[in-house]
């Protein structure tokens, strides 16, 4: 039995006479070209209206179209959306045969960043006018995407300073290596005198950009700068530390769909939760909201701002803690009915540090005590159970002072001190590991930058004999000072190592105007904890699928404005697919055009 055998190449065949047969009424692309259609793109910031003079332009609409499709298909590139123009049916159908050049589709993307983003939008507007988004809750989350700048384009102050002392240490040591070229003889497989003149042109090349950025970042006082696109950041990623850009977002808990974005440069999402639930709501054209988030997310006054705005930020507590505990000093201010109506949040404030709960605070997720100060001068601790603040004396009577015995089997270390580098400016631990810069120390919760701070997690997690029972050890260094006995090992030899048994209480830093506050305002929030274990179901899928379906995890293109046009490609065509998945084409259709 022989094969499937395909056609005969020269065997003459009847096509369909018109362009439009080959494109079925339920194929996807016909429902991108009536949502592009429905847009009215001038008021999102296109130029709709053709040049009078010149060579005609191509229409957005058509540009438009080729970008959601390429998108859509896992095409970014604008060289393959041009190939793809002049051979494939569905886009001769959609763009009607015009195949755009590569450099014209290309900049369409990069000068129409901002009215991109508004296309996200409008989609996000006609889902919502379907009834496919929640208005109940959104899950909030960040993840970092690879900027358009290579890594040895992007510098850290404390890092380039280590690698310009290694490299004028390897020109001192090339500059000897060439004087003895000199005089001796060369003997074989050593390097010639033009390999290491070469050598020396590039390391000298490599000095001149490590000194202009150092420069360059003390006179913008950052401590670290990345050349080929200043908008991005150094962040740690799961491809390690790279130039990275901070894309948030947004995502509702029904269907899935990403309701909100934004590209920022911030290495952290310490500072952004309020404004991915304000940009959820204003997409959602609600007016309250519960906004799910990670620890990352665990700022106390975004939280507290949140909770003013009438929204629900539901984040992880403190470790072993049930709640979100706030303090104000009590005041003595007469709270009108007006006040307690309010939702300006200096008048909020006002309420409750007299003690009373405002209108879009009484809800079962919220509590509000008044305390008097018990013993002056005593020490204040935190009950994680109860949420209550206990003093010293009744935190030790309730067992939080236990302690316990730790067996801990430590060999002699190599030294038994921690030994600091002051020009170099890094530690060699008790075992001869290095640790490294970590930021000022903070002996009071304030930064004092006479005090220097040095560990490194790599070197604890691997080390056999650290001198620690935790994950890491982080040791601090007065000014001038360059040594510090450690006397970990001789108390794990005479079995003085202690280990904390109770850990239910918590040591509150009070500052100076705290310590004297005679009564205390407690407010306390209880986030849905059940809401908190559904929210990596819900907010890593997307992400997962954007970049694994697009390869998107890296850019293509530079500056946060450009690379919000990016990924709000990536993102409508996520919502699109997941729109299709779940309504089908005509449904699709029928959507767009009621």
């Amino acid at each position: 039995m022989g094969y499937i055998q395909g056609a005969d190449r020269n065997q003459v065949i009847l096509m369909p006479e018109i362009l439009d047969d080959y494109v079925g009424a339920d194929n996807e692309v016909r429902a991108i070209d009536a949502f592009i259609d429905s847009l009215d793109i001038a008021s999102m910031g296109f130029k709709a209206e053709p040049a009078k003079e010149g060579r005609p332009g191509y229409d957005p609409h058509d540009m438009l179209k080729l970008y959601m499709y390429g998108y859509v298909n896992h095409i970014r590139s604008s060289r393959r959306l041009q190939k793809e123009a002049a051979r494939n049916v569905e886009l001769m159908w959609l763009l009607r045969k015009i195949v755009p050049d590569f450099r014209c589709i290309a900049d369409f993307r990069k000068d129409n960043a901002k009215a991109i983003k508004e296309v996200f939008k409008a989609f996000v507007k006609l889902c919502n006018e379907a009834g496919l988004l929640s208005h109940d809750s959104v899950v909030i989350d960040g993840s970092k995407f690879r900027a358009m700048n290579a890594d040895n384009k992007s510098y850290v102050s404390s890092n380039a300073r280590k690698v310009l002392l290694d490299v004028e240490a390897k020109i001192n040591q090339y500059m000897q290596e060439l004087d003895e070229a000199d005089c001796a003889e060369s003997k074989p497989g050593a390097m010639t005198k033009e390999d290491i003149s070469a050598t020396l042109d590039y390391l000298e090349r490599r000095k001149a950009q490590l000194t202009e950025a150092l420069a360059e970042m003390e006179s913008s006082e950052t401590n670290q700068i990345c050349t080929t696109d200043p908008e991005c950041r150094i962040m740690k990623s799961r491809d390690g530390i790279r130039p990275c850009f901070n894309v948030q977002t947004a995502v509702e808990s029904d269907n899935h769909l990403i309701v909100y974005y934004e590209v920022t440069s911030e290495c952290t999402d310490w500072h952004l939760l309020e404004a991915g639930i304000n940009g959820s709501k204003a997409a959602l054209e609600v007016e309250s909201l519960e906004g799910i988030a990670d620890r990352g997310y665990s700022n106390e006054d975004e939280i507290l701002n949140c909770l003013l705005n009438g929204d629900t930020p539901t984040t992880h507590p403190n470790k072993g803690e049930k709640c979100r505990v706030f303090r104000f000093q009590k005041t003595q201010t007469e709270v009108t009915e007006e006040m307690l109506a309010s939702t300006d949040k200096e008048t909020l404030l006002q309420c409750i540090t007299a003690g009373v709960l405002p209108q879009i605070l009484q809800r079962d997720d919220v509590e509000l005590d008044v305390m008097k100060r018990r013993e002056q001068g005593s020490s204040l601790y935190l009950d994680k159970e109860t949420g209550e603040f206990v003093p010293y004396a009744e935190m030790k009577a309730m067992g939080g002072l236990e302690r316990a015995a730790v067996e801990v089997k430590r060999k002699p270390p190599l030294q038994p001190y921690f030994e600091r580098d002051i020009e170099k400016d890094i530690v060699i631990c008790p075992m001869s590991q290095t640790l490294f810069y970590a930021g000022p120390g903070q002996p009071s919760g304030k930064k004092d930058t006479s005090i220097r701070r040095y560990h490194r997690l790599s070197a604890c997690s691997k080390c056999p004999n650290k001198c620690t029972l935790g994950q890491q050890r982080m040791v601090a260094f007065k000014e001038g000072e360059t040594r510090k006995k450690e006397s970990f090992y001789d108390r794990a030899r005479d079995n003085k190592i202690l280990r904390k048994v109770n850990h239910r209480f918590k040591k509150i830093t009070l500052s100076e105007e705290e310590s004297s506050w005679d009564e205390w305002v407690i407010l306390r929030f209880y986030p849905n904890q059940h809401h908190l274990r559904k929210r990596n179901t819900i907010v890593e899928h997307p992400y997962g699928t954007v970049k694994r379906w697009h390869g998107a995890g890296y850019l293509l293109t530079k500056g946060k404005l450009k690379v919000a046009a990016e990924t709000g490609l990536c993102f409508l065509a996520y919502n699109f697919r997941r729109v299709v998945n779940l309504l089908g084409v005509n449904r699709i259709m029928t959507m767009i055009k009621t």
